[in-house]
């Protein structure tokens, strides 16, 4: 009988020292450095609005958790908190696409205007009425002003 409890919690010890290992690296994950790295899809504004429109989850398997790079054309431009917030336009006028920047790239949001075209790279989140991109940069050589 002791034999027994005593293989029953050293299994249960093992698995909790496992599970603890990964929760552990899971949380230490680094970041990717948006910059640097290279987007997976490159794509327009309008054509991964289509995409969500059409299937929004074969466009979820797609997109979410990807480093995306979209061209697309300013509807407006905010700030909230010392992030800013570029939201790109839906020639239908419908959805749009939400890109919250990372505070690096303030300064050069401050030269943009409404209707200009940008390259904007970051990691979509996912769709509800708009498309959610976080940790966005702008790719500062490809975009120009009007």
């Amino acid at each position: 009988m002791k034999t027994r409890n005593f293989k029953i919690l050293l299994i249960g010890l093992i698995l909790i020292i496992i599970s603890l290992f990964f929760i552990i690296n899971l949380y230490n994950k680094p970041f990717i450095d948006i910059k640097k790295s290279n987007p997976k899809i490159e794509i327009t504004a309008q054509e991964i609005l289509n995409d969500y429109q059409a299937d929004e989850s074969l466009a979820n398997e797609k997109y979410v958790d990807n480093l995306i790079q979209i061209k697309g054309e300013i509807a407006d431009i905010s700030f909230d908190n010392g992030i800013s917030i570029i939201t790109l336009k839906d020639t239908s006028g419908f959805s749009s696409i939400i890109c919250h920047m990372l505070p690096e790239a303030n300064l050069n949001i401050l030269k943009l205007k409404k209707e200009n075209q940008v390259l904007i790279k970051g990691v979509c989140t996912g769709y509800l009425i708009d498309i959610m991109m976080v940790r966005c940069v702008l790719n500062n050589d490809n975009f120009d002003e009007k």
